[in-house]
């Protein structure tokens, strides 16, 4: 099975390489999945939900081959309420606590909880693998269903079902697809300052987001918009694009406004 390792995102020239710009021509890794092999959906939550009245927060109890785990955001009050879920896939060299950092205070106020993976380590780079083809299953695929069924099976809260996005923002963008399209129990996808690689895209459809700065020179507006496009042209019907002032960074209106898409879905 062919799979492509995601690396740093400064040699992005054409689409192809800026879809993440994370790519490239790797030996496959240790932990492969027998070809065929299939991973089922997350669990629903092996224990009663119980209210609470504070936030719930840390790391998460599973880990990848480079021993990393992820992290964890489930706002104070929950229990009885089924909570929107946002599955958040970090950039390269980053880490899942400093997507709980980034998206924390909009998931306290819009009462949503946030499940953040770790990537592995590639040869000193912190980033992720997807795959070249519809069905491939890497091992960065196969740890972040591990961390969403350890978080809904030991916090113990209500996912609301209608409202399961996955989304990756810059070296973590092209996983957020790749993954949503592979595996049942996701309603929505989402790009941020990311791309696309369309050979593993697999055959489910669902609402999708791309977004970038107007002046990031990483992930420019004409390229993650032909990776928009792209999708488009595999059958995805519903596809919104957004480009804001700024660079390479998530900024406030962004983070608002996809918030307000995935929600009002």
């Amino acid at each position: 099975m062919g799979t492509k390792v995601v690396w740093p995102i400064l040699c992005v020239v054409a689409i192809c390489a800026i879809a993440c710009g994370d790519r490239s021509s790797a030996a496959k890794q240790e932990q492969e999945v027998a070809p065929g092999a299939t991973r089922s959906p997350p669990p629903s939550n092996s224990q009663p939900a119980v209210p609470r009245s504070l936030d719930e927060e840390g790391p998460i109890g599973v880990q990848n081959s480079s021993g990393r785990s992820g992290a964890f955001y489930v706002p104070g009050g929950s229990g009885i309420n089924a909570l929107p879920l946002l599955v958040i896939l970090h950039g390269t060299g980053q880490s899942g606590s400093d997507m709980i950092a980034t998206f924390r205070d909009l998931a306290k106020a819009r009462r949503f909880a946030v499940v953040a993976p770790d990537s592995r380590d590639h040869s000193g780079q912190l980033t992720w693998e997807v795959g070249d083809k519809q069905g491939d299953v890497t091992p960065d695929l196969t740890h972040t269903l591990d961390c969403i069924a350890w978080v809904r099976s030991h916090v113990g809260f209500l996912v609301d079902e209608s409202h399961v996005l996955i989304a990756g923002y810059s070296g973590g963008g092209s996983s957020a697809p790749y993954i949503a399209t592979n595996r049942p129990g996701f309603t929505h996808t989402a790009v941020l300052h990311g791309g696309v690689f369309t050979g593993g895209i697999g055959p489910r459809r669902m609402p999708a987001w791309f977004s970038t700065g107007e002046d990031d020179r990483i992930r420019p507006v004409t390229l993650v918009k032909q990776s928009a496009d792209a999708l488009a042209a595999l059958g995805f019907t519903d596809v919104t694009f957004h480009a804001y002032p700024g660079r390479h960074g998530l900024s406030d209106a962004e983070l608002r406004e996809l918030i307000d898409w995935w929600l009002s879905h």
